[in-house]
């Protein structure tokens, strides 16, 4: 007879496997960019932007775990590590003619696992329409400039580069078509200001429900 493993077995041999998994996405990332970085023609911010968009999913199915849902919607925002410690997932769909917003938190390991599903005002919704408009112009770049952008008194801007970045992953239905872009927490473009309208949503609204882990 073979032996039998418990639940809280594999619970934990899982556990044990994510560091092993995100070794493993660190090394093909590297390898990844040290090809772009060498190889004639080869655009790095593409591989930059390929490794992040990997990282997006594996958050991606850990919300799927958590929450058993899946979503084609129209805008996804992937916030690989908010000031809580846990990544988020914000899903904007289409119900009809109304946009409605799905957030979830993915705690890494324990933690409060919260849900928020709230419609868009009519003002919000026209807003972010506006927004995956110029986000689809071809102009504005799929990985983003590791910057963060302040904004002056006077109205003028101020940039520094940052080397400890906080990324957000979006994806999104545009004119163009779907885009996967990569940008830092900080930065100031189209589709930063659609992530930060998203998210502006999520962080006041007062429809969170959370359950502990």
């Amino acid at each position: 007879m073979k032996p039998c493993l418990s639940r809280g077995a594999l619970a934990g041999l899982a556990l044990l496997a994510l560091p092993l998994v995100a070794a493993a996405q660190t090394s093909t990332c590297e390898t990844a960019l040290q090809n772009a970085a060498y190889t004639p023609g080869a655009n790095p911010d593409d591989a930059r932007l390929n490794c992040d968009v990997d990282r997006a999913a594996g958050i991606r199915d850990r919300a799927r775990q958590i929450y058993g849902v899946r979503f084609e919607s129209k805008v996804e925002i992937i916030d690989t590590a908010s000031p809580s410690g846990a990544a988020y997932v914000y899903n904007v769909l289409a119900d009809g003619e109304k946009l409605t917003l799905d957030a979830r938190s993915v705690p890494d390991g324990k933690g409060p696992r919260c849900r928020l599903q709230v419609p868009l005002a009519d003002d919000k919704a026209n807003e972010l329409t506006v927004l995956l408009s110029s986000a689809g112009d071809p102009s504005v770049p799929g990985y983003g400039p590791r910057e963060e952008v302040k904004i002056n008194p006077d109205g003028s801007r101020s940039m520094r580069l940052v080397f400890d970045s906080h990324d957000i992953i979006t994806r999104a239905e545009t004119a163009a078509g779907v885009r996967s872009f990569s940008r830092h927490a900080g930065s100031d473009d189209p589709v930063s200001r659609l992530n930060n309208l998203v998210i502006g949503i999520a962080n006041i609204s007062p429809g969170w429900v959370c359950n502990a882990s």
